[in-house]
């Protein structure tokens, strides 16, 4: 009777043991940054995936939150997305140095560097999101700057 109990104890206790194991393989923080110059000047439009989606960050009241569309040197695109769940943090511009930003190229590099140390090869399928901690820093004016905390959406779609 004594096994039983303590057998049932292990099954109902299992899945918090085993969520509480410290990963071999932490996500990385990364930081991207996004410059009202440039990007589009619009502010609050509507964000749609109808026609062609330029530099901007728009407004989707759908999902309630702000998309972020960012090109890179290459002319390769990134979208980010902010959930308004989340709070953004507000520096002053002193800080900004104490955050190093990449761009696409670099954060490429990193997610390939990730997928060789944990399965040996990089995989078909990308998936930022569980490769890195992402925060968009957007420059509001000359003395303060804003973080969001952001995830990667549409990722692997052809421009």
């Amino acid at each position: 009777m004594d096994a039983i109990k303590t057998l049932r104890l292990l099954i109902i206790l299992m899945p918090f043991m085993a969520l509480g194991q410290k990963t071999i393989y932490p996500k990385d923080t990364i930081y991207v940054k996004y410059d009202l110059k440039s990007g589009s000047k619009k502010k609050n439009t509507s964000y749609s995936l109808g026609g062609e989606i330029k530099n901007g960050k728009y407004i989707d009241h759908a999902k309630q939150g702000i998309a972020f569309n960012l090109k890179d040197e290459d002319n390769r695109s990134m979208l980010l997305f902010y959930d308004k769940e989340n709070k953004p943090d507000t520096l002053d511009m002193v800080y900004l140095k104490a955050y190093k930003t990449l761009n696409l190229k670099k954060i490429d590099r990193k997610e390939r560097q990730y997928y060789k140390n944990r399965f040996g090869r990089y995989p078909w399928i990308k998936n930022k999101n569980g490769v890195f901690q992402t925060y968009l820093i957007e420059v509001i004016s000359k003395e303060q700057f804003v973080i969001y905390p952001v995830i990667w959406r549409n990722e692997g779609t052809i421009d």
